[in-house]
């Protein structure tokens, strides 16, 4: 029985390794597959059938009502800058420093996009970038700043990077896992689902 999974690359690397490995301990008889893609792209996936589930970014859409989406995560945006910026308020280095944006056709992007519209910020934009590694690697390297997702894989930033905190402005990105519902997944599909919401300490409940 082969379980196929859509995944970001932000849970590749961190909850769906450990997640696999129980599977694979506990069903042994079981192959497993991970397909690699943007939330989107996972969306369509699922939604054609033809992967039995995807850890992504929740969309800004309603589901269709066959999916079930379960919250793993809510990670908030920070600031980063490079380590050597100017100790400044998060609101000035935004606005007098070159701005890498997060690519406004992804989920993030648009998230950003809302932000930064909502807060009414004339940005000096420098370049659009959709991968969130190479998107902290530039500000790194010093070519700007940025608002991304405080991660699991980035508790610990790049020594080269200072992420500040945006207090009361703060917005969140909600991390999770959309399945198709009830009889419609496989027994080790649906146990490959509790594990990744269990490590997530996640009590799964279909809530969308």
């Amino acid at each position: 029985m082969l379980v196929s999974v859509g995944a970001i690359a932000s849970l590749q690397r961190s909850l769906l390794p450990d997640a696999l490995a129980k599977f694979h301990r506990q069903c042994p008889e079981a192959r497993s597959r991970v397909i690699p893609s943007l939330s989107m792209e996972l969306v369509n996936l699922i939604d054609a059938g033809e992967i039995d589930m995807a850890a992504i970014i929740r969309p800004p859409f309603a589901l269709h009502k066959d999916l079930r989406w379960t919250t793993l995560a809510s990670e908030p945006f920070r600031l980063i800058v490079p380590r050597n910026a100017p100790e400044r308020d998060w609101v000035e280095l935004l606005s007098t420093r070159p701005f890498i944006r997060y690519d406004r056709t992804s989920f993030d992007g648009r998230l950003v996009d809302r932000f930064v519209r909502g807060m009414h910020f004339s940005l000096q934009e420098l370049c659009e970038v959709g991968e969130l590694e190479a998107i902290v690697r530039l500000v790194a390297n010093g070519v700007g700043v940025a608002l991304v997702p405080e991660v699991a894989t980035h508790k610990r930033w790049l020594a080269a990077v200072r992420a500040i905190d945006l207090g009361e402005h703060t917005f969140h990105r909600e991390v999770g896992l959309v399945y198709r519902a009830g009889e419609s997944l496989s027994e080790p599909a649906r146990l490959l689902t509790n594990l990744i919401t269990g490590l997530a300490g996640i009590t799964k409940k279909d809530d969308a």
